[in-house]
């Protein structure tokens, strides 16, 4: 059953007027409806926080001109706080069918869990199409049955009556996976550097050109004139 709420309609508009109806405990607000200009309100602080408190996604906005029945369709906050700055609706004519995301949990422990298996949820919301009376708090998906490798996808879901679900049929919303084992590198069969002994003694540099090629070296050529100059004498 949706929650009333009552609104007043505001003439004012803009962010002086805004900040004025904020500090005076209202709340700014707007109902859209289809094909027709969104119609500015106010709503009471205290009564809009005992909405979402109920977890409420309909209510019906008691006016001056009468009752009109309205989506919850955006929550606007303040940056840095929980403070609510505005709010939006949507009006639904009888009988008409909403679309809008419900939350999805699980329900037990996978049977897979006793062989390692780790339960993985990729999705945590499921966007269903029904009559504002039928929208669910949420939608629970049992897991118990599922073994290592076993998955849910949108199809499997066990919707209540009047409730569909409009998302793709073949996403994967809850999986049951053995952890994933990061191979390790096999060491080299090369062994191992060995450090470079500093204190080795060092080659012993080539001989001179001459001496290398058994030529005399300059010193024995200057001994070799002297001897001859002896003999001469």
């Amino acid at each position: 059953m949706a929650r009333e709420l009552k609104a007043v309609t505001r003439t004012e508009k803009g962010r002086h007027a805004a900040n004025r109806l904020r500090r005076s405990g209202r709340i700014p607000a707007v109902v859209y409806a289809e094909g027709k200009a969104g119609l500015n309100l106010s709503i009471d602080q205290a009564e809009w926080l005992k909405v979402l408190a109920s977890g409420n996604r309909v209510v019906t906005l008691k006016l001056e001109s009468g009752e009109k029945q309205a989506l919850i369709k955006d929550v606007q906050y303040e940056p840095l706080g929980e403070a609510v700055l505005h709010v939006d609706f949507n009006e639904l004519r009888a009988g008409q069918k909403v679309r809008i995301a419900v939350a999805l949990v699980t329900k037990g422990v996978p049977k897979g869990h006793s062989q390692g298996g780790i339960l993985q949820q990729p999705v945590h919301t499921v966007h269903v199409e029904c009559l504002p009376a039928l929208i669910p708090e949420k939608i629970v998906a049992d897991v118990e049955p599922l073994d290592v490798d076993d998955v849910i996808h949108v199809r499997d879901l066990k919707l209540p009556e009047g409730i569909t679900a409009v998302d793709a049929a073949d996403i994967v919303l809850v999986a049951v996976h053995l952890p994933r084992v990061e191979e390790v590198a096999a060491p080299t069969e090369a062994g191992p550097l060995e450090p470079e002994v500093l204190t080795a003694k060092k080659e012993e540099a080539p001989a001179e050109e001459g001496a290398a090629e058994g030529k005399p070296a300059e010193k024995e050529k200057k001994e070799e004139k002297k001897e001859e100059k002896k003999e001469k004498k």
